[in-house]
């Protein structure tokens, strides 16, 4: 439990270092203040944890302070491509190394693509906006911009070859729908798909995240098991395909999270350590936020490691027949209060959205992987493509049928951001304070 308690304390020192100095005070105290209320019968598991906890505000408020933000004048930065704007003015969004979208905008003299790596020097402007589909963080007025070579080029040509392939051998919206589940590249799903996934509560699909690292995880130890190598030999190899596949997304927030969720964990099997999701989840995290702090801000980020939280905990609260329609309530809740402060928006059909699309979403990402086949053998991918299809299609169903439902989506007031904050944090110290007192009870 150390990794979990070190990482609620970072993280409440990263959110509370972007306060107002009363409302971080008043984050962290309410932090400290639960423990000892929720603890003070051990007092000896209490102190250390509060040890742990003080280090981690420590850390988080510290890392947070020297971190690099963009200036005011010239700067430069590297980002992925998402989405390039099809009007005179031409911006493009691009995911910034931190974890943040922003829009660049100005006359940069090159054409470039979703999944591109790119550099550029510009006047940073903050503000939160909508280019197209895509809310950013702020906007970059370009003076110069460049494509990144070498292997960046050819991760580029690789995810070209795998999108010309699956949106060959798979009709749309499937096609791309598909290939968001396989590799997150869901820029070719119509607007009006998108609006649907998205008041469904079904968008999540299309980014990759800890679910799909998950299968990737259980296929290479799967292959590997039967291996006659070393035991450290095996989980390198399995650490390098998770990692791999990581690149290959595009080593987005929720999959640098759920890799390094993943290594942590097949480390532990490798030395023998104890395995506790919770536990590797707070490691993860940490070693994230400490290297990049501003991923504190990234919604992905965000709403990958609530969920996962969230998952790891209902695993403990809830075991029974019902578990596939329980936990998926369980997290859309978890994570409603971050979606309406973030979109002010809600959707009460999310839930069973989620159960009715949740035995498909494998079908749909191994079919689109089996597609691949027609690299090899030309042809070969228009007949495995059915099954795809199919899948695909019963999403998009499923998502249509509830969003007509009258009021089951809809707009509200948004929640103050403070409020969100604090009840992230009295859930996770709540949550963390009873998990300990059921390990530690005698």
């Amino acid at each position: 439990m150390t990794g979990a308690w070190l990482a609620l304390g970072v993280v409440a020192g990263a959110v509370a270092s972007r306060s107002s100095w009363l409302g971080g005070a008043g984050l962290c105290s309410t932090v400290l203040v639960l423990m000892v209320l929720m603890r003070w019968q051990a007092p000896g598991h209490l102190i250390r944890s509060l040890v742990v906890v003080g280090l981690g505000l420590v850390l988080g408020i510290g890392r947070s302070a020297v971190s690099d933000g963009p200036a005011s004048g010239a700067v430069s930065g590297v980002g992925l491509v998402q989405w390039q704007a099809e009007d005179e003015a031409g911006e493009v969004v691009v995911l910034r190394d931190d974890g943040r979208l922003v829009a660049l905008t100005g006359r940069t003299g090159i054409g470039v693509g979703a999944g591109e790596r790119v550099a550029w020097r510009g006047v940073y402007r903050p503000g939160s906006r909508r280019v197209g589909p895509v809310r950013v963080a702020g906007t970059y007025d370009v003076t110069e911009m460049r494509v990144v070579t070498g292997a960046d080029a050819l991760l580029v040509s690789v995810r070209v070859r795998v999108r010309e392939t699956v949106l060959r051998a798979i009709p749309e919206p499937s096609g791309s729908l598909a290939l968001g589940v396989l590799i997150g590249d869901d820029r070719g799903l119509a607007q009006e798909t998108r609006a649907v996934l998205r008041r469904a509560g079904l968008s999540h699909l299309t980014a990759v995240s800890g679910w799909n690292v998950a299968v990737v995880v259980g296929f290479l130890e799967g292959l590997l098991h039967r291996v006659r190598w070393r035991a450290w030999m095996r989980w390198l190899m399995a650490a390098g395909g998770v990692w791999s596949y990581a690149v290959v997304t595009g080593l987005d927030p929720p999959v640098l999270r759920a890799a390094t969720m993943a290594s942590l964990y097949l480390l532990a099997r490798w030395r023998g350590w104890p395995r506790e999701p919770i536990s590797a989840l707070g490691w993860a995290v940490i070693l994230l936020v400490l290297v990049r702090p501003n991923l504190v801000d990234s919604l992905s980020f965000q709403l990958s490691g609530i969920a996962t939280a969230t998952l790891c905990v209902a695993g403990l609260v809830y075991r029974g027949r019902w578990e596939s329609v329980v936990v998926p309530v369980i997290v859309q809740s978890a994570v409603t209060p971050l979606l309406l402060f973030r979109f002010g928006t809600y959707s009460l059909v999310a839930p069973l959205a989620n159960v009715l699309v949740e035995p498909v979403v494998p079908v749909l990402m191994a079919a689109a992987a089996v597609v691949l086949l027609d690299l090899v053998v030309s042809g070969v991918g228009t007949l495995l493509g059915l099954p795809a299809w199919l899948a695909g299609r019963w999403i998009v169903l499923v998502g249509e049928s509830l969003v007509s439902i009258p009021h089951g989506t809809g707009v509200t007031m948004s929640p103050p951001g403070w409020l969100v904050a604090w009840l992230y944090l009295v859930c996770g110290t709540g949550v963390l304070s009873w998990i300990d007192r059921r390990n530690t009870a005698p």
